[in-house]
């Protein structure tokens, strides 16, 4: 709440800037104002005990211990400001409002099970060179995956809507070849090494090999994808929501490497798609495919290898259409 009285204040408003201060309005200090030591803990920096207050009416309420202003008036006070901005308020604008706060909510849901915080770590996992994931990680991946596919997105958010059904769509190739090729061992999921476990065959070790090195690759380009992916949705947020979402936190970084070869962290990002554009499905077998042919087979022994970070895993990803000559149906 700003103090209209202050011509200063005007000034400032007029401009679009805040100065109102966040006041608890039961403190969490048992010396402090309207302490309640009945009130949860967990619900004292949530909205039903704040108030905004300019910065003198902020020394006013609190002044004493607030003995002039109980717990009771305060909520009084907010209450009515409330309502006679509701009041002021076009229909229109309070929905529009309301949308925002729902999407807002939304994409910190989002943060939190795409585990952003951990983000290092997950893929410092994945691209091990045996690649492998935490079970914990994975079936959180997995929720997250589920949760995607059940969103509707609100229209008017061109960007955001992109970036989120974008970041599905690599999830799900992802999640595709975690379920069709990892295995469990203890609490760790990984890439097996199938060619470890057989009596010598030599045809037989060749094929499990490459099959195992392309499997790799692939994994190592799905994490930087979706590492693209999620900066994607951090960018839109920033452009059509929030200017200021995690301008603290900033982007997610990918890890790769290890404490003997050295720790490697790249920052991924994809350009901004062009108006109208929709976000394409990826197709793990075309990856496959694509990725055993430039690795010649895949066979780690000839020495050839991918520059990773130049692929653009959208166009060897992109599913195959048509029935011609070189697309047979079926």
């Amino acid at each position: 709440m700003l103090d209209l009285q202050n011509p200063e204040s005007d000034l400032l408003r007029n401009h679009g800037a805040v100065i109102g201060e966040e006041a608890h309005i039961r403190s969490a200090r048992d010396t402090g104002p309207r302490y309640d030591a009945q009130y949860p803990r967990e619900k004292l920096d949530t909205y039903g005990n704040l108030v905004l207050l300019c910065p003198t009416h902020h020394s006013i309420v609190d002044k004493d211990g607030g003995a002039a202003w109980p717990t009771e008036a305060v909520e009084k006070f907010k209450s009515t400001h409330e309502q006679a901005v509701d009041a002021a308020t076009s229909a229109a604008d309070l929905t529009a409002r309301d949308l925002q706060e729902l999407l807002a909510a939304q994409i910190a849901i989002w943060e939190t099970k795409a585990q952003l915080a951990t983000w290092r770590v997950a893929t410092s996992h994945l691209n091990n060179v045996y690649p492998q994931l935490r079970q914990d990680e994975a079936d959180g991946l997995f929720e997250l995956g589920a949760w995607l596919l059940e969103r509707r997105w609100p229209d008017g958010y061109p960007r955001i809507v992109y970036a989120f059904e974008h970041f599905r769509h690599v999830l799900t190739c992802l999640l595709e070849l975690i379920g069709r090729s990892f295995e469990a061992k203890g609490e760790i999921l990984e890439l097996p090494r199938e060619y470890k476990r057989i009596g010598w065959d030599a045809t037989l070790y060749n094929e499990l090999i490459s099959e195992f090195n392309v499997k790799a690759n692939v994994t190592w380009l799905l994490t930087m994808e979706l590492t693209r992916a999620a900066n994607l949705i951090i960018s839109a947020v920033a452009a059509e929501l929030d200017p200021l979402y995690r301008l603290t936190e900033g982007y997610v970084l990918m890890q790769d490497g290890d404490a003997f070869w050295g720790i490697e962290l790249s920052r991924l990002q994809h350009d901004s798609p062009s108006s109208g554009s929709l976000p394409q499905a990826y197709s793990l077998q075309a990856l496959i495919d694509r990725t055993a042919l430039e690795l010649g087979g895949g066979d780690p022994r000839r020495e050839r290898d991918i520059d990773l970070y130049a692929v653009d895993v959208s166009e060897w990803a992109r599913p195959v259409t048509g029935n011609g000559p070189d697309h047979p149906a079926g």
